[in-house]
């Protein structure tokens, strides 16, 4: 507490600022400057010698050192030594300012308390910035909103919100200042922000309502301090409040607003877990989660449309989750609404926006605007992801457009975008749907090919087809291409015991890798020094080769 602790010379001795605090002094008139609207330029000349004397390394009290220029002194003075604090220092800067508020009586004009505010403030010294306010108003002097404002902002992001509240509610009492929008936006800021209990956001919205003419940053605080402690629908009728007066909210509202909305809204559709006890023996089951509030994203879509009016934008996170939770939702007419709003501003968001909103045009069959949108990619020069490609095969697919999905199919090689297991499943299964069981094998002999992993089910579709209709050979031949890449997969990891016992089977079965394999299981096998181990099993499938081409010479 150095300035509680610093000393200034005087006929009674040494006096700290707390034994002061009391002392009575006559009033003296005060000038409303705002610290921010001084300009810092260079140092008058006697505010040079000031800064020098003081910047000595010296063991003499200011007072010694600058007695001479007690008469000389003015707010405007005091505050040019003030903001060379970076030269003297925190402890002479202090000395210094317990010094001058002596000799002057603590009759400074706001702009010099509205510093010192800010100084302590900064540097965590807030039992002092409390004692500077209530010495400069004991002393008659002037303490500015500004000044509360500060050692409210301060304390409150300290966490010491009693205190904040304390000096906002003794302000006129024991200050003799009335609050304007600055001190009612900074409590509000320590309500809405910084409380983390959520107890007082029913006296913040009091606190609110006392604004004769609510400002950005007064709806903007509220807004965040409702959506934190889940009062949606006040901020939702806070939020109309502030459309109609033609003010627009910060960008950071907007961003808690709308995203706090959709997590609402994604809440609301969840499912969860109920225990069911009156039974022998209890189960859980899923059940929908269903929410006292409904309809949380209808709210979200509204707010972002006006702000949209307003000339103003979410964050892209925040419309990237919109889009989700719409998409998810089935409401693709607003997404697809708020994707072209977001197209036009040129944001970073759109190519993702476009990807999420034609996966949902997709999965809900949405066939005309999906190409519509589809389209609009292409001609603006965009590259479709894999993941918009799998989704319009499938929806191909899923309606047995088969013509359709073949051309998205060719289309996707010929843009250089590589398929994966997805699209060749999708059409694989649609394939077989349509009996076209040489189609279906070819692209599966293809798949495997290209290193892809089927799902069993796609496999068995296909298997079960072509027996169906007597393709045994093209059943076998398809099952030794699977085991030969699943052999290869696991001689890939290192996972050499499976590797074993597959190749093993693979023989079992007559089935005989062909010899890119073999060297895959014996390079693996070399490579952790477990190559006897394969040996027996490489010489078995060698020997049998051997038997084979005798057979057929003897033929």
């Amino acid at each position: 507490m150095l300035l509680m602790l610093s000393t200034a010379k005087t006929k009674h001795g040494a006096l700290t600022l707390s034994s002061i605090l009391f002392k009575h002094f006559s009033s003296n008139s005060t000038t409303p400057n705002q610290i921010s609207t001084i300009p810092k330029q260079p140092l008058a000349p006697t505010a040079s010698v000031l800064c020098s004397l003081l910047s000595k390394e010296t063991t003499a009290s200011v007072d010694s050192l600058l007695g001479s220029f007690k008469q000389q002194l003015s707010s405007e003075l005091v505050l040019q030594i003030l903001m060379n604090y970076k030269q003297l220092g925190r402890r002479k800067t202090l000395d210094f300012f317990s010094w001058a508020g002596l000799q002057m009586h603590f009759q400074f004009d706001d702009c010099v308390v509205e510093f010192m505010a800010d100084f302590l403030g900064r540097r965590k010294l807030f039992d002092d910035m409390k004692h500077l306010l209530l010495t400069v108003s004991l002393h008659k002097g002037g303490v500015s909103c500004r000044a509360v404002s500060t050692c409210i902002r301060f304390l409150g992001r300290e966490g010491r919100i009693r205190e904040a509240l304390c000096v906002f509610q003794e302000m006129e009492s024991r200050f003799g200042c009335k609050p304007d929008n600055l001190v009612y936006n900074n409590v509000l800021y320590v309500l809405c922000k910084k409380d983390s209990s959520g107890h007082l956001i029913d006296f913040a919205l009091a606190v609110f309502r006392r604004i004769e003419s609510p400002d950005v940053y007064s709806y903007s605080n509220m807004l965040v301090g409702l959506c934190k402690f889940g009062r949606f629908e006040t901020a939702v009728e806070v939020f109309g409040e502030m459309c109609s007066t033609g003010l627009v909210p910060t960008r950071s509202a907007v961003n808690v607003l709308i995203g706090e909305l959709c997590l609402l809204s994604a809440k609301e559709a969840a499912v969860a877990k109920v225990r069911v006890k009156n039974v022998r023996r209890p189960f859980k089951i899923l059940v929908p989660n269903v929410h006292e509030k409904s309809g949380a994203i209808q709210p979200a879509v509204g707010v972002f449309w006006e702000v949209y009016k307003l000339g103003l934008l979410p964050s892209t996170f925040v419309i990237i989750r919109l889009l989700l939770e719409l998409s998810k939702l089935g409401k693709m007419e607003e997404a697809v609404g708020v994707l072209r709003a977001v197209e036009g501003r040129k944001l970073s968001c759109v190519e993702e926006g476009y990807c999420i909103v034609m996966k949902g045009l997709c999965e809900h069959c949405c066939v005309e605007e999906a190409s519509r949108l589809f389209g609009r990619m292409l001609s603006q020069g965009m590259k479709p992801r894999l993941t918009i490609y799998n989704s319009v095969i499938c929806m191909l697919c899923k309606l047995g457009n088969l013509d359709g999905a073949e051309s998205v199919f060719k289309m996707m090689n010929k843009k250089r975008c590589l398929p994966d297991s997805c699209t060749y499943s999708a059409l694989v299964h649609a394939y077989c749907e349509a009996g076209k069981w040489k189609a279906a094998y070819d692209l599966m002999i293809e798949m495997l090919g290209l290193g892809c992993s089927p799902p069993f089910h796609t496999y068995s579709s296909v298997d079960k087809l072509l027996r169906e209709n007597e393709q045994t050979d093209l059943c076998f031949k398809l099952e030794r291409k699977l085991e030969t890449q699943i052999l290869e997969k696991l001689c890939k990891d290192g996972q050499l015991d499976d590797a074993y016992e597959k190749l093993k089977s693979m023989v079992e079965k007559g089935f005989y890798p062909p010899v890119y394999a073999r060297d895959s299981f014996k390079n693996a096998f070399r490579k952790y020094g477990k190559l006897n181990i394969a040996r027996d099993l490489l010489q078995t499938i060698d020997d049998m080769d051997n038997n084979e081409e005798k057979q057929l010479c003897t033929q």
